[in-house]
This record gives structure tokens, C-alpha cells and sequence, in this order.
């Protein structure tokens, strides 16, 4: 009977998971005694023994704020032996304009996606371009209210008729609802500024959530989930509504239409099936039905046909950066940490029109260019 829970498997999920957590305190405890803790969770996995441990909680207010659970090193490889089982076969169901946390995609190749398709438009229909609309949106507190009985039965329903042998299959489900079902707010340990924490909105927060409602920030196997949640989303705008031109980074999307009232109608549609099957809603205040020649504010970029130009607020974040780093250069304990901080900001920014901001930034602080 063949098991996926071996030694093997369990070391290549640990090699995917300190590409970027190596020099953690927690992986290199873990590292130190590689052999025997993964044994103990081969152990664990096969006796259906084992549990999700300690989380740490933290808020992050930028962009905005936020409430982050990371996983203990330990389960995060848990999360990757899951994910690199089944993504494969999860990848087959997804549309190809979904972006986020997907091999070959991410913000830039959705930001390029979209000015192609401003690109197109343009194209068959140069004389009308000014009268197409776009529709932009979000889902209103999108990872605090999936619900995750819904998500177990996505999840299950694909497992089922997966090219695994039955055993496979079972140890798969058992291991999907460990995941799911965790509540991180039962085992937890604050680090950060608490009082930012306490800042965070219910509506944004795991704490004081129904029963079974609401996935963490910060787990892989959140993001993984996402895309099969809203998948269902993707398929009814795509395969129902036959929308050509529409994209989706996590619960941010857009679709470009010629008919300013079908956008209208579509928004109380899509609104309608959210809440009618994934219990989650748009949120209206964030919801934007303009003229396409305006430009598309979308995933920290703002798209025309023939320029790309960096979010204002982005820029503000940058230059607080830097204002922090010079003004506690080696006195911060964390120079390092801001440096790459600043040097992704500069790898962010060219892939936008931003050449002359560039220049200008590193003529003010020539530091940045030896980065």
C-alpha cells in the first residue's frame, strides 16, 4: 500500500520550504536535528497524530493593516508536502488569467496581462476605444470569511478523482482538513507591537470569527486555497457571463467591457453569486466602473496602453524607507533587513515607466546604487 508520507517526500517538502526560511531561528533548530524531527513527523503523519503547533501573531500596517498568523517551521512543511502533491492537478482546473501564487505568474505578469488587453481593444476597435469601461473590485474581508466547509468540499471533490491510489487519496483528505480546520487562535504567541495588533479591524481579524469561518495570512496553503475558492468565481465570469477580458490576483479582479450598464448589472451578479455560494460579498466601496482610456489602478501599478506607473502610495512607502535608514544607520538593528527592503522597491519600480525617478532617487541618496 502506498503511503505519501515518507521520508523522501517529507525532505523534499523541507527542501522547498528553507529556500526562504533557512536562516530563521526556527528552521535552524529544526536543521539541527534534521533526521530525527523529520522522522517524528513521518511518525506523526502515519499514526494520525499529528497536530498544527504554535503560531506567531503579528500585524503589518503596510499597505494597509493587517493581521498575520505564520506557521511554525515544522508545519510549514507540512504545508508544501500538501501543496506539491496536488497543485498540479489543481492547475488544470485554473483559469489562465488567475495570477496570484502560480508558477510563471504573479503582479508583473498580471500587470503586463492587462496591458495587453488594453492593447487588443485597442486594436479591433480604435475608433470606439474611448467608450470601453472597465470594472475593477475586491471581495470585503476575503480571507476572514472563507468559509472553510465550503473549501473542504472544493478540496475533497478534486481529491477524489485524482490519479492517486486510494490510500493516497485518504491521506490527502485527512491532511486537507487538518489544515483547514486549524484555528490558529487556539495556540499562538504575539510578537510585534501589540498595540498595532489591537488596531487591526474585526472584520479583518481571526479572532471572534464564527465557527469554521476564516483562513490566516501568511500560510502557503491560505494562498493555494484562495485560488481554489475564488476559482469558483473565475469559472462563472469566464465559462457563465463569457467575460473575454477579465483577470484576478487573489480577491482583486477587473473586467473590461463596452457596455458601461452590463458592468453595472454584472457587479450586483457577481455580488449575488458570492454570497449565494461562497458566502463572501464585494466590497462596494472599493468598486469602480470607469472609462478604460482612464487607466487601471491594479495590483500596485497603474496600467495604460503604453505606460505603467507606480501607485503614489508605493512611493510614499519607499521614501520612508529610506528616511528610517538614514536617519538610524547603524543604530537600527535591522539595516540589513531595510537595505533589501529598498533594493526590492528598485527592482519593483523598473518594471514600470520610472526610469527618470530612478536616476533622480540615486543622484539624492548615491548609497543606493551599492546596494
Amino acid at each position: 500500500m502506498k503511503s505519501l508520507f515518507t521520508f523522501s517526500n517529507l525532505y523534499l517538502a523541507y527542501l522547498d520550504c528553507r529556500k526562504r526560511k533557512r536562516n530563521t531561528i526556527n528552521a535552524l533548530k529544526f536543521e539541527c536535528h534534521l533526521e530525527d524531527n523529520l522522522w517524528r513527523l513521518v511518525t506523526d503523519l502515519q499514526n494520525r497524530t499529528y497536530t498544527p503547533g504554535n503560531s506567531i501573531c503579528f500585524a503589518v500596517d503596510k499597505p494597509v493593516i493587517r493581521e498575520i498568523f505564520a506557521a511554525d517551521f515544522r508545519d510549514r512543511i507540512i504545508h508544501h508536502l500538501f501543496v506539491r502533491t496536488v497543485e498540479p492537478y489543481f492547475e488544470k482546473l485554473f483559469i489562465y488569467d488567475s495570477y496570484a501564487c502560480r508558477k510563471g505568474k504573479g503582479t508583473l505578469f498580471g500587470v503586463r496581462r492587462l496591458q495587453k488587453f488594453i492593447r487588443q481593444i485597442q486594436n479591433i476597435d480604435p475608433k470606439n476605444y474611448n467608450d470601453w469601461w472597465y470594472l475593477k473590485a475586491d471581495i470585503s474581508g476575503f480571507f476572514m470569511h472563507i468559509n472553510k466547509d465550503i473549501l473542504y468540499q472544493l478540496v475533497e471533490k478534486k481529491i477524489a478523482v485524482m490519479l492517486f491510489e486510494d490510500s493516497i487519496k485518504k491521506e490527502l483528505l485527512w491532511l486537507a482538513k487538518v489544515i483547514i480546520f486549524h484555528n490558529p487562535t487556539k495556540n499562538f504567541q504575539i510578537k510585534g507591537r501589540s498595540e498595532l495588533l489591537a488596531k487591526v479591524p474585526k472584520k479583518k481579524s481571526l479572532f471572534g470569527n464564527p465557527q469554521n469561518v476564516g483562513l490566516p495570512i501568511g500560510d502557503l496553503t491560505s494562498q493555494f486555497f484562495a485560488n481554489i475558492y475564488l476559482n469558483e468565481l473565475d469559472q462563472f465570469i469566464k465559462k457563465q457571463i463569457k467575460c473575454k477580458f477579465y483577470g484576478r490576483y487573489v480577491d482583486d479582479f477587473f473586467i473590461i467591457h463596452k457596455d458601461k450598464q452590463f458592468l453595472v448589472e454584472l457587479r450586483g451578479m457577481i455580488n449575488k453569486f458570492l454570497k449565494e455560494n461562497l458566502f463572501l460579498e464585494l466590497n462596494f466601496k472599493k468598486c469602480q466602473i470607469q472609462k478604460l482610456s482612464y487607466g487601471i489602478d491594479f495590483i500596485g501599478y497603474f496600467v495604460k496602453p503604453w505606460r505603467i506607473y507606480i501607485r503614489k502610495r508605493i512611493i510614499h512607502n519607499f521614501k520612508n524607507k529610506i528616511w528610517v535608514f538614514e536617519k538610524h544607520q547603524g543604530i537600527n538593528r535591522d539595516d540589513d533587513k531595510i537595505k533589501k527592503s529598498i533594493a526590492s522597491y528598485i527592482g519593483y519600480f523598473k518594471q514600470a515607466n520610472s526610469y527618470n525617478f530612478i536616476i533622480e532617487t540615486i543622484k539624492k541618496h548615491p548609497w543606493i546604487k551599492n546596494i
